[in-house]
């Protein structure tokens, strides 16, 4: 079964790069640069796993931690990692308590984000 990604992320660089790669690796991946178009997809259809930013634009600071608990609650079966360059210890420790499954630093290789995906999926 092709797992199904979607991905959150200001930086349309990141959007494209994501979805690129985790394409190549046949799997079925959305991506979108705010919250709203993103939670709407996850209202609307499951995903194996969601890859969120912390921030998802200027004045959007921490939005991220709404999206993981978004997600959290509306699919609870969903991966759910926060993928972030602001991962401290206090923004690994909401963003656990607010669902997500994983914290991944930006930048890390794409290796490591596809590994704690398929692990925060059961696959590994």
């Amino acid at each position: 079964m092709t797992p199904r990604l979607l991905v959150l992320d200001d930086d349309t660089a990141i959007l494209a790069l994501l979805r690129s790669y985790f394409r190549g690796l046949g799997w079925t991946v959305e991506v979108c640069a705010g919250a709203p178009d993103g939670l709407s997809r996850v209202d609307a259809s499951p995903f194996d796993a969601v890859i969120c930013d912390l921030n998802l634009g200027p004045g959007q600071l921490g939005e991220g931690f709404a999206v993981i608990s978004h997600v959290r609650e509306r699919r609870p079966s969903a991966a759910v990692l926060l993928f972030t360059a602001a991962a401290g210890e206090k923004v690994r420790s909401a963003a656990l308590r607010a669902g997500a499954d994983e914290v991944i630093p930006k930048p890390s290789p794409l290796a490591s984000l596809r590994d704690a995906t398929l692990r925060a999926m059961g696959r590994s």
